[in-house]
């Protein structure tokens, strides 16, 4: 099974994909897809639509996972960021793929076995879990980590499709 992470954002979205055979996850890939700063809005959600849609037609994961909501003190950077979510569940709805929702919390507990670990450790403990050398950004470290917390805690009943 290939579970594909996605860790939306505005500006960066970072993905991740890994394949999950039962014994322990294995990378398959991942990355960052960035839009400019200078972009409309819907212009970026096109963009991050467009790339994710070739990433899954490439590598066809059967799952998806995407952090739930969190609260934000700013209500317009959460209504943009609920939008960019909207686009990667439309997409992963429309691909047929089972979607999961964690909690950022739940996720670093997960990987780290700190809820509220940093990124910086989010990030060594998915380089040592995945035996990759490098991760690009903490954008992609978190996508990876929610599809590897995702292959070690696989529920099916948490499906939301």
């Amino acid at each position: 099974m290939l579970i594909l992470g996605v860790d939306p954002g505005t500006a960066k979205t970072g993905y991740g994909i890994v394949s999950n055979d039962g014994s322990r996850p294995v990378f398959i890939a991942g990355g960052v897809l960035r839009t400019l700063a200078k972009q409309e809005h819907s212009a970026k959600l096109l963009t991050i639509y467009n790339a994710l849609d070739e990433i899954i037609k490439q590598h066809r994961p059967t799952e998806m996972v995407v952090e739930s909501l969190f609260h934000s003190v700013n209500s317009q950077s959460l209504i943009k960021l609920g939008q960019v979510r909207g686009v990667i569940l439309l997409l992963g709805a429309s691909h047929g793929m089972n979607i999961f929702e964690y909690s950022p919390l739940e996720i670093k507990q997960g990987i780290t076995g700190y809820g509220h670990a940093d990124k910086a450790q989010v990030m060594y403990m998915i380089q040592k879990i995945l035996s990759i050398s490098s991760i690009k950004s903490s954008d992609q470290s978190d996508a990876l980590a929610m599809a590897t917390y995702h292959a070690h805690s696989h529920i099916p009943q948490r499906a939301t499709k």
